[in-house]
């Protein structure tokens, strides 16, 4: 072979390797951006699984069984703990959503970070009821001073305010936790109509100590507002703050 035909064949494949290289890399930051895990596939299996604790809570009120673990006692009442509650499961799938989404996505650049919105989220979300309790800008009867609860325009500000911050602190992860939140509390609303309808004896259908309602027939959408609002945010809290400590002990995918 000639001299030049060996320089001239040198010389393309010495262009062409950093070509590959290149387009190699180009393609493994879009795998990770553009082909995360699916909320609704993420959430799926937690949502089953919530499902089925909030049918075994249902059936063990109804049955009667051990009410220290099914209590059908009221918001504020009777300290039950009721540990068969579909609360306790936040922080578990909080974390695992946390741990997922950090390993198919790469997400958040700094968890520290994103950790620190959540508890700013929380300030608001917490000390912001706290403070319109302690003005009188909300108002929730009790045993002593019954009545008719009242600032519910106050509380669905500071509820929207909370959640928006949520949302900036981790997007992809509050999103999650508030799909899974909304598959959660949607058999509890279906739960509730029935129990008020059918008469049964379960913590769905009962107000906290002192509240009177104008019209019994309020009852339904005064229980259902807080499974739409309060504990959304509650969902995208707590189980954002363990998220962010399932991102922490994970380390997102390089390939």
């Amino acid at each position: 072979m000639a001299p030049r035909d060996r320089q001239s064949r040198a010389a393309t494949t010495h262009h062409r390797h950093p070509q590959c290289n290149l387009g190699a890399g180009r393609a493994t930051v879009p795998s990770m951006s553009k082909n995360p895990a699916g909320a609704l596939s993420l959430v799926l299996i937690p949502a089953l699984v919530t499902l089925l604790v909030t049918i075994l809570r249902l059936v063990g009120e109804l049955e009667g069984w051990n009410d220290q673990i099914f209590s059908n006692v009221p918001p504020h009442g009777e300290p039950k703990p009721g540990w068969m509650g579909i609360a306790y499961l936040v922080p578990i799938f909080g974390f695992w959503f946390g741990w997922r989404l950090r390993r198919a996505t790469g997400e958040p650049a700094h968890v520290g970070k994103a950790a620190l919105r959540m508890l700013i989220g929380g300030v608001c979300f917490i000390g912001g009821l706290a403070l319109c309790l302690y003005l009188g800008w909300i108002k929730m009867p009790s045993a002593d001073e019954p009545g008719t609860p009242s600032g519910t325009t106050a509380m669905l500000v500071i509820i929207a305010v909370s959640a928006a911050i949520l949302l900036v602190a981790w997007p992809r992860l509050a999103g999650t936790l508030a799909l899974y939140g909304l598959l959660a509390r949607i058999p509890v609303l279906i739960i509730t109509y029935l129990a008020i309808h059918y008469g049964w004896d379960t913590h769905h259908v009962k107000l906290p100590p002192g509240t009177q309602l104008p019209d019994e027939s309020d009852r339904l959408l005064f229980l259902a507002m807080p499974q739409v609002t309060f504990w959304i945010v509650y969902t995208m809290l707590f189980g954002g703050l363990f998220g962010c400590l399932g991102a922490k002990l994970t380390k997102a995918q390089s390939t």
